[in-house]
């Protein structure tokens, strides 16, 4: 039996099984559209305010000093005979430096030396001459008036004697003189003559050309760095603060603290100057090296964010906060406390979740958002995964 096959019955027939499949596919994305949440939302990463502990360290420059410095000049007037020491000698306290020409004053003492003695016989006579004139006054052989003559010539050769001994003192202590003894133990730093130079102290220890002495010592077994830091810092510096003092030239740092915090403020500069001990027991940091030192005061709570999430420019600071699921955007006022981090002043508080990552131009009040884990996180917790 011949079947005819209606080809165009079976293409319509085709086409509408077709068009209700579609149909229905349709139906189905409206549907999950209207169930999935996250339809539309952006991908945005979260970092949370957080109250921690700042410890913002204040910096501030200047010189390595001397704990102490001295010039020293001659003690007596005359020609500078020898000196003992050069330029970086190390010196012990009471150590010979440097002597003036003694050979006068030598003369002088063995002068004096001299007047001593006689003033000594001249004592011993009137004081005889005294006692024979008070036995034979008490016998009734001599008048008042020699005994009181007698009673004045001892008191006067005793008064005679207490000048000789005391030009005599003089005399050894400005021989003892003439040779300059080191003050304490330091190193020596500078020698501004040489020997020959007639100097004089009446001018301080100047000589003809004026310089500032024969040598300059310098202790510096313990140094300080004299810094200056803003006057706004006062109020969060005080005696004993830690600090950390690096110094040029040299590869390591020193552990301080605040030992001086001078109470001028300079009205110029604004600034404080501060000082910080340096142990220097190898004589390795040199007075006048450039000093840099960090100051740490007591750590204080503030409130926390990633700087990467904040926009805007400096009179317009905002972050856009998780509210749900959409983004509101919050006015802050901030505070730069290191590259990464800034302190919240204003705006925010702990446990907000700012917005941010690749999807942050797209952020807008208001806008739907979708967070997700950033990849260093997603690699974190990975790792704990496996180690458990």
């Amino acid at each position: 039996m011949l079947v005819r096959f209606d080809v165009s019955r079976y293409a319509r027939l085709l086409a509408a099984g077709l068009i209700a499949a579609a149909l229905a596919g349709c139906g189905e994305s409206a549907d999950e559209e209207t169930a999935d949440p996250d339809a539309g939302a952006i991908g945005v990463f979260a970092s949370a305010v957080t109250m921690r502990e700042l410890a913002e360290p204040i910096t501030g420059t200047g010189t390595i000093a001397a704990h102490k410095t001295t010039t020293l000049g001659p003690r007596v007037d005359g020609i500078i005979e020898e000196i003992m020491v050069r330029v970086g000698d190390r010196v012990k306290e009471g150590q010979p430096l440097f002597r003036t020409r003694d050979v006068e004053l030598r003369l002088k003492v063995t002068e004096l030396e001299n007047q001593v003695r006689l003033a000594k016989a001249d004592v011993r006579n009137t004081g005889l001459a005294f006692s024979r004139a008070n036995e034979l006054h008490a016998k009734g052989f001599v008048a008042d008036g020699r005994l009181d003559d007698a009673r004045s010539a001892r008191d006067a050769s005793q008064a005679r004697l207490g000048i000789a001994e005391a030009q005599l003192a003089g005399a050894n202590q400005m021989l003892t003189d003439s040779t300059v003894t080191a003050p304490f133990d330091g190193v020596i730093t500078r020698r501004d003559v040489d020997e020959g130079k007639f100097m004089a102290t009446r001018m301080g220890g100047l000589g003809g050309g004026g310089e500032g002495g024969v040598l300059q010592i310098m202790k510096i077994d313990i140094v300080a760095a004299i810094v200056t830091v803003p006057e706004i810092h006062l109020s969060k510096i005080e005696v004993g603060t830690k600090g950390r003092v690096y110094i040029d030239g040299i590869d390591r740092a020193f552990d301080s603290y605040v030992i001086i915090l001078n109470d001028y403020v300079d009205p110029v500069t604004r600034s404080v100057e501060l000082r910080l001990p340096i142990l220097n027991e190898d004589y390795s940091v040199k007075p006048g090296l450039f000093a840099r030192a960090e100051i740490f005061p007591a750590p204080r709570h503030g409130l926390t964010l990633d700087r990467r999430m904040i926009y805007g420019g400096e009179t317009d600071r905002h972050v856009f906060i998780a509210d749900g699921n959409v983004a509101r955007r919050v006015s802050v006022t901030v505070r730069q406390v290191d590259a990464q981090t800034v302190e919240v002043l204003s705006g925010l508080e702990a446990g907000d979740k700012a917005l941010g990552g690749p999807n942050a131009p797209l952020l807008a009040d208001g806008i739907k958002i979708r967070i997700e884990a950033e990849p260093g996180q997603i690699a974190a917790g990975a790792s704990d995964s496996t180690a458990q």
